[in-house]
């Protein structure tokens, strides 16, 4: 039997003769869509390409209005403040997702709330949202986790009893549909990612999804300084008449626009999605049907809700009894050995995070001892959220699901090489 190669043995796949299939994808499509806003002179602000952008991606989500700007994380500022939500008021989210979901809550001054995720999805936990429940909740965060989807059944339900706003966190879910809606259509805003490693993707950017045109008006105008620069014309569902906004200021804001060249390149990694999409999950459903015979190895929970996937990261659960002891992080660093692609855990839990400290910036979050305490993430307790993180996770980027099935084999039998050899590490 041939070593592994963490120990020096040929590994499963040697990416230098057969690499994996390359991110970001583009052709001369973008090449010449990009040539075609540099000749324009029109980079930026409202362009062509930015509003064919947000029609596309409108029709694609299937809700009324698309506004798109800098990043994913201004996309969820703006999203907070449309709601909204300010000093006093609380957010309750996952404490198992990227730094930025909990730092822009701080950024409009409210009060991020940590809970705890299921450990079959690692997406939020009802009864979790339940128990954090107060006079002061006013919204809940929705992350949709790798390739998992929260359960917006149960969250709906919630956020209907309780009168609170409900922003689903797409960043990862571009195109997934949950009972034929697709994420970003389902709660009040939905927030979207086009940073690098996305699925969709232009390097950086950022959209915001609404049917509400209340929330929609605030949105566009939080991303443009706060004012709307030339009439734009709206239809109002059921009553058809044109609304006009005038010249000036809506609101107070800053600039979070995005580039007619991020735009151009998201028109034509739009068209591409579906297929994509389609691929990754017919790879996904063949793979997890095949490692899910392995010891200590478990797919992520699939709903039967979930009428579409989207894969950011193909996810899976690891439990060390199966593999003989052996800690998550050395069969993590063995799997990116047979690889030759990085095998990562899931995201920190934030309250044990590097990247997500308010406490170090008191200048800004200060406003009182009372916030001061209340936004401390140390504060909050997240068992589940460790447990994953710390023992259970291994992630891999979506780029190997865009393989061919012989490569699903490859990954299902590099698994199975370390655990037929788990005792020598």
């Amino acid at each position: 039997m041939n070593s592994l190669a963490i120990l020096g043995g040929l590994p499963a796949r040697d990416t230098k003769i057969n690499p994996w299939p390359k991110w970001p994808v583009w052709d001369e499509k973008e090449e010449k869509a990009l040539i075609e806003v540099l000749n324009s002179g029109v980079w930026s602000y409202n362009g062509p390409k930015e509003t064919e952008f947000n029609k596309n991606f409108a029709e694609y989500t299937g809700v009324k209005y698309a506004v798109s700007a800098a990043n994913g994380t201004v996309t969820l500022q703006m999203a907070l403040e449309a709601c909204g939500i300010g000093v006093g008021d609380e957010v309750i989210l996952p404490g198992l997702t990227w730094q930025a979901t909990a730092a822009t809550i701080l950024d409009v001054n409210a009060t991020p709330i940590l809970v705890d995720v299921l450990e079959d999805t690692w997406c939020i936990d009802p009864k979790e949202i339940e128990k954090a429940i107060t006079p002061r909740t006013k919204a809940i965060v929705a992350v949709h986790l790798y390739g998992s989807f929260s359960d917006m059944d149960e969250i709906l339900r919630i956020a209907k009893e309780h009168n609170l706003y409900v922003i689903e966190d797409c960043a990862h879910k571009h195109g997934g549909e949950w009972n034929g809606k697709k994420a970003g259509s389902i709660g009040d805003i939905g927030s979207f990612s086009y940073q690098l490693s996305k699925h969709l993707t232009a390097g950086e950017g950022g959209t915001v999804t609404t049917n509400n045109f209340e929330l929609y008006e605030k949105l566009d105008a939080l991303r443009n300084c706060g004012r709307r620069p030339e009439p734009v014309t709206d239809v109002k569902a059921d009553k058809g008449e044109g609304v006009y906004f005038d010249a000036g200021n809506f609101c107070q804001s800053g600039n979070y626009r995005i580039t007619e060249f991020q735009a151009a390149i998201l028109i034509e990694g739009l068209k591409r999605l579906p297929e994509q999409n389609k691929v990754r999950d017919e790879n996904a459903i063949y793979l997890n049907s095949l490692i899910i015979s392995i010891p200590g190895i478990s797919p992520m929970k699939r709903y039967p809700q979930e009428t579409k996937e989207a894969y950011f990261n193909f996810a899976f659960r690891y439990d060390a009894t199966g593999f003989k002891g052996l800690p998550n992080a050395k069969f993590r660093a063995a799997l990116t050995a047979e690889l030759g692609i990085e095998v990562a855990p899931s995201y920190i839990p934030l309250n044990k995070c590097s990247l997500y400290v308010p406490l170090t910036k008191p200048a800004r979050h200060k406003l009182s001892e009372e916030y001061w305490k209340a936004i401390d993430p140390e504060r909050f307790d997240l068992p589940v959220c460790d447990k994953i993180h710390f023992e259970g996770s291994a992630c891999i980027h979506h780029k190997i699901l865009m393989g061919t099935k012989a490569d699903m084999e490859l990954v299902a039998a590099a698994i199975q090489k370390i655990y037929d050899q788990s005792e020598n590490l």
